[in-house]
């Protein structure tokens, strides 16, 4: 369109000869370079994104990425290609625009910007941009429920001591008033009868390391499979009050991640995602606990 414009304007200026025809045609040479000297002072700032519309989803979410600049002035013309990886399986391949994210498998997105160019306003020159910024996608998993569950009675009756600081708990123990005790806890109705300050004193379990233990290996499926019953796990354990700690063999080596509640478990489970599955051939070691459940294969080993 540029190259018709100045044809035209070329023939208009040698069939009228006029300085209105001459004004015209150096209107039409010179208009490329104020474009360009405008994109460039809008380039100065100008950055590309990746954006995704949320960090974290389900596994089977329909969900995309794409590209967007931001800029003070209105931003240039910009084109891009991204490239994206997936942590499990070490995938890299090109990732057209807006087009679905493979969601199908729990893994670490990563999308990142390959190469990028801005045009001037008029789209005649081509110009690399260097301040590009990737994203990451958390695909993560679906609870996958454990067909036979392992029984906690034995590890729940374990001794029990003082809890510090008092507070509530579901267990007690009577035990004579001392000297410092706080006396908000002190059983005045059996005091009553007995004749002496009797103290409730609230307990807590004294347990052991409860452990989770996986290894990231397999096909995409088993995998899937093994982190969907590790999430089970998990919220089975916290749902009786188990505060307990993961240990997984992925592609950086042995991970430890302590859980205590949904946060934590969240916060492990998005770590394990971002290592990597495990290559290697060697057979992990795990610490030692008090309570051990491992997760392999299609079920789980107590």
């Amino acid at each position: 369109m540029y190259a018709l414009l100045l044809a035209l304007c070329l023939v208009f200026y040698w069939a009228y000869r006029e300085w209105m025809a001459f004004f015209l045609l150096m209107l039409a040479v010179g208009l490329p370079w104020l474009s360009l000297l405008c994109s460039l002072v809008a380039a100065r700032k100008l950055v590309l994104t990746v954006h995704c519309p949320a960090p974290a989803v389900d596994k089977g979410t329909v969900t995309w990425a794409k590209g967007l600049s931001s800029c003070p002035l209105p931003p240039p013309p910009v084109r891009s290609r991204l490239e994206l990886r997936e942590s499990i399986s070490g995938e890299r391949r090109r990732y057209e625009a807006e087009e679905p994210l493979p969601t199908v498998h729990c893994t670490r997105l990563r999308i990142d910007v390959r190469r990028a160019w801005y045009y001037d306003y008029l789209g005649l020159f081509r110009i690399r941009l260097r301040r590009c910024q990737g994203t990451a996608l958390l695909v993560r998993p679906v609870p996958i429920a454990v067909s036979d569950p392992p029984d906690l009675s034995a590890y729940l009756s374990s001794s029990f001591k003082p809890k510090p600081g008092g507070g509530f708990a579901e267990n007690h123990e009577l035990r004579l008033y001392r000297p410092g005790d706080n006396l908000n806890q002190v059983h005045w109705k059996l005091s009553a009868k007995t004749g002496k300050l009797i103290l409730r004193e609230p307990m807590e379990p004294l347990r052991g390391l409860a452990l989770l233990t996986l290894t990231l290996r397999g096909t995409a499926e088993q995998i899937d499979s093994k982190l969907g019953r590790l999430l089970w796990m998990s919220r089975y354990l916290l749902s009786h009050q188990i505060s307990h700690r993961i240990q997984c063999l992925t592609g950086s080596g042995m991970q430890g991640y302590a859980v205590t509640d949904e946060k934590t478990l969240w916060q492990a489970m998005d770590a394990i995602l971002a290592e990597g599955a495990d290559r290697s051939a060697a057979t992990p070691v795990f610490m030692a606990a008090a309570w051990h459940f491992h997760i392999g294969g299609d079920s789980g080993e107590v």
